[in-house]
């Protein structure tokens, strides 16, 4: 580890060298200045900053720094160093992109009967949700983000609510540990 950690160092990111060794940046970086190693300015830094100017405008601190192998931290100084600023628009024009792309595969993950990720609401259902709260109303127990709503034997169940539920998608039992049977379609 310290062969290739003092060969490669002065000319490559902390980054890789992190990648290769199996070990988290900081500890790259820690170790070196244990053993007193420096970075060399070189052609790599060169094409680096260049890297990071011409595509400063067009994509965000995240992207940038995984374009250039390096990290975001170091983006920042190299933003900093250049003196280089975003207006509002284009900081709007990130956030709703990256926004966007959050909303498009927690769709796919819910197409594909996977959990969300993210607490953000990406599928809407009103009539389900108005019926949920009705529901839950009328005495039901009602678990966010679960399709099942559970009854106990003292409420007053209601066959039109659970028939237009079982329709759009709810399965209704009875609470856990009572001994009533799960209604699952009503004629």
């Amino acid at each position: 580890m310290l062969g290739i950690l003092t060969e490669r160092f002065p000319n490559e990111t902390n980054v890789s060298i992190a990648d290769e060794l199996g070990v988290c940046r900081r500890c790259v970086a820690s170790k070196a200045r244990e053993l007193g190693l420096e970075k060399q300015t070189s052609r790599l830094r060169d094409e680096t900053i260049r890297l990071v100017v011409e595509n400063y405008s067009r994509r965000s601190y995240a992207e940038l720094a995984k374009l250039a192998n390096i990290s975001r931290r170091t983006v920042q100084r190299i933003v900093a160093e250049q003196g280089l600023e975003r207006r509002p628009e284009e900081i709007s024009r990130f956030i709703s992109r990256r926004r966007t792309e959050l909303i498009r595969r927690e769709r796919r993950r819910i197409t594909f009967g996977l959990p969300q990720v993210s607490n953000m609401k990406v599928v809407s259902n009103p009539h389900r949700i108005r019926l949920r709260h009705r529901l839950k109303k009328a005495g039901y127990t009602v678990i966010q983000g679960s399709n099942t709503i559970y009854y106990t034997e003292e409420i007053k169940r209601s066959p039109v609510r659970e028939h237009n539920g079982v329709r759009l998608g709810l399965r209704f039992m009875p609470y856990p540990g009572q001994d009533t049977q799960s209604l699952t379609a009503v004629i």
